[in-house]
């Protein structure tokens, strides 16, 4: 084998840059919140093994950490909608081509998705005057999507950019996925029983309506696309 096939069979070559540079910015990104927030990083890292540190993040409202957390949801959107471009483009078989429109689509659909959701909780939240419990929840899914991205960061990339390992980055990253949304839903569920004395049968039914069902919707779309 040549050295040429050698490089092609490792690396997945693009028809545009607009990956590789969006890659390339996420990275930096990272690196940027690494550098300036290093013992924010690390805590978020804790909270994600332990839920009494999970607990803990929930007295940090320091101005620094406020900052970190908005630039690490950033992150973690940039990661995500990295996985969204990668369904619409390979999954959904949306017959597009240029890199740009997917990675606009995927956006949108990333983004908007947030807003909405965000937008409704809150809105729930002033309905039901459950304000503080809204706040704590958020804090404690941000934590978990915090540390989601930083491991599927990784595992995206080199999905993108290892043809040869993409099948099993592909399984490596659906696995993921569900154990992230498995500690996702129980860190909901705990914050309605233990903090905000909210009966099982109501945080049961908050999370299967807003957190499983649009994720059992966007699951059944990709299949049949899929099958399609």
């Amino acid at each position: 084998m040549s050295q040429e096939e050698l490089i092609h069979l490792f690396r997945y070559d693009f028809n545009s840059s607009i990956i590789g540079l969006y890659s390339l910015f996420s990275l930096l990104l990272l690196a940027y919140i690494s550098f300036n927030y290093r013992v924010y990083v690390k805590n978020i890292v804790k909270a994600n093994l332990s839920f009494r540190l999970l607990k803990n993040q929930l007295k940090d409202d320091s101005n620094v950490s406020i900052k970190a957390s908005i630039w690490f949801n950033l992150f973690f959107l940039l990661v995500i909608n990295l996985g969204v471009f990668f369904c619409v483009k390979f999954y959904l078989k949306s017959g597009l081509e240029d890199d740009i429109n997917v990675l606009g689509i995927s956006t949108l659909l990333t983004f908007g998705v947030f807003v909405i959701k965000y937008g409704f909780k809150i809105f729930l939240g002033k309905v039901f005057k459950t304000e503080v419990i809204t706040n704590q929840y958020f804090t404690f899914t941000s934590i978990r999507d915090k540390g989601f991205s930083l491991i599927f960061f990784p595992i995206i990339i080199l999905f993108a950019f290892n043809s040869y390992l993409q099948e099993f980055f592909l399984v490596v990253g659906k696995a993921l996925l569900l154990i992230y949304l498995f500690f996702r839903w129980i860190s909901g569920f705990l914050v309605g029983i233990k903090l905000g004395n909210i009966p099982y049968f109501y945080s049961i039914l908050y999370i299967c309506t807003l957190e499983i069902l649009p994720i059992v919707i966007a699951m059944k779309a990709i299949g049949q696309n899929i099958l399609a």
